[in-house]
């Protein structure tokens, strides 16, 4: 054993064999370090966002609240694997809680939940100043606005409007409902040429000063409905005749049915019509008693006139007579300087037959009619000169002597 010891070789083995261990543990040492290096820490990552809702846990069928912002700014920080998650999925609640308080002015903090612990959170603002105040409720009726009622179509104005329902509830702080003092719905009715109808027309609730307040409406939305119409008014019709009957029959009657219709339009163009006339029947195309379709011609600038077509009855018989015998013929514009003298007929008389229905020529009398000459464009001599009837249109008329030979000096 000591020789061993003693031995070169034995001392040369064992500090090889020392060389190797050294050699090994210097290089596990690195190793190990490098090994370490490359596995990660951990990344840690802060993200701000904005506009997360704020909610708030309270008796709101008992309470309301004013003061409580809608939108809070959440600043998380911590790993970003958490991080992303969270700001991903935003699985988590930013609210006051007002439960356990009563009535009055308090500040509040802001609380959250559903974030990891793992995070660091910061809510801006941390904490909100808060009024609670007794819910308070009260019926309204409904105004309607009509934005724009200067765009509607020309000549149209809106009719009466129906509002369904015509009151809404109203519901917030007492403070509130004693400020309201108007509720409306507005509806826009630029470039409108029909009946307006809205379903779902927002309502608002204003202050005296025009503030939207900031109150619960039920039903939020009404329905609207309301006739576009144009300024009108009524007329007359006048019928007239054109062409003439067949021989042997005269006219009882030609009736307008209607005999008045509406025309709609501007009122300046409206107010200079008295009546509408352009409506003719043509007689010569009528054998027997008939009812004519005729459409109602629409004066320049109106919208419409309603209706637009009428029914016109035409009631013929067969003619009748009457003879007023020896009417005086009269003499106009004869000069004061001038005398006449009839020559035909000599005594200055002519017969008179009327041509009629019975229902007319009943009631009619000879001082209804005036025959005459006018020789206002003659001088002396002896002229031939028409003898002209001076009466009721309606009738026709036939005479003894057309015209009248006179002598003037």
């Amino acid at each position: 054993m000591d020789k061993w010891l003693k031995s070169p070789w034995f001392i040369r083995v064992i500090s090889l064999i020392l060389a190797i261990l050294l050699y090994a543990s210097v290089n596990l040492d690195d190793g190990a370090s490098q090994s370490s290096s490359i596995l990660p820490e951990g990344n840690k990552e802060v993200t701000t966002m904005n506009n997360i809702p704020l909610q708030v846990y309270m008796n709101d069928e008992k309470y309301v609240v004013e003061g409580v912002p809608q939108n809070v700014t959440v600043t998380v920080e911590g790993p970003n694997t958490v991080v992303t998650k969270t700001i991903t999925q935003k699985n988590f609640d930013v609210f006051i809680d007002l439960q356990e308080l009563e009535p009055g002015t308090h500040t509040v903090p802001i609380e959250h939940r559903g974030i990891s612990n793992q995070l660091s959170v910061f809510v801006e603002p941390k904490e909100v100043e808060v009024s609670l105040e007794k819910q308070a409720s009260k019926a309204f009726g409904v105004e309607i606005d009509f934005m724009n009622r200067d765009k509607i179509e020309d000549g149209f104005e809106i009719g009466d409007t129906t509002v369904e329902p015509g009151e809404v509830e109203v519901t917030g702080s007492q403070s509130e409902i004693d400020k309201v003092s108007l509720v409306k719905a507005i509806v826009d009715v630029s470039g409108a040429n029909e009946s307006i109808s809205k379903k779902d027309a927002p309502v608002k609730v204003y202050d005296q000063q025009g503030n939207e307040l900031n109150v619960f409406v039920e039903p939020s939305s009404v329905k609207v409905s309301a006739p576009l119409i144009a300024p009108n008014k009524e007329v007359p019709l006048s019928i007239q005749t054109e062409g003439e009957l067949q021989e042997g029959y005269s006219i009882n009657s030609v009736k307008a049915n209607p005999n008045k219709v509406r025309v709609f339009g501007p009122n300046e163009v409206i107010d200079s019509i008295d009546t509408i006339d352009n409506m003719t029947v043509d007689l010569s195309k009528i054998n027997e008693d008939k009812t004519l379709d005729i459409d109602v011609p629409v004066p320049d600038k109106v919208n419409k006139v309603e209706p637009s077509t009428i029914q016109v009855e035409v009631d013929i018989e067969e003619s009748t007579t009457k003879t007023f015998e020896s009417r005086n013929v009269n003499v106009r514009n004869l000069q004061e300087n001038q005398t006449i003298t009839f020559i035909e007929p000599e005594d200055q008389t002519i017969d008179l037959t009327l041509i009629g229905t019975a229902n007319e020529l009943e009631n009619v009398n000879q001082d209804q009619f005036e025959a005459y000459i006018n020789v206002e464009q003659f001088v002396e001599g002896e002229f031939s000169v028409p003898i002209e009837v001076n009466g009721p249109s309606e009738f026709k008329w036939e005479l003894s002597n057309k015209e009248a030979q006179v002598r003037i000096e």
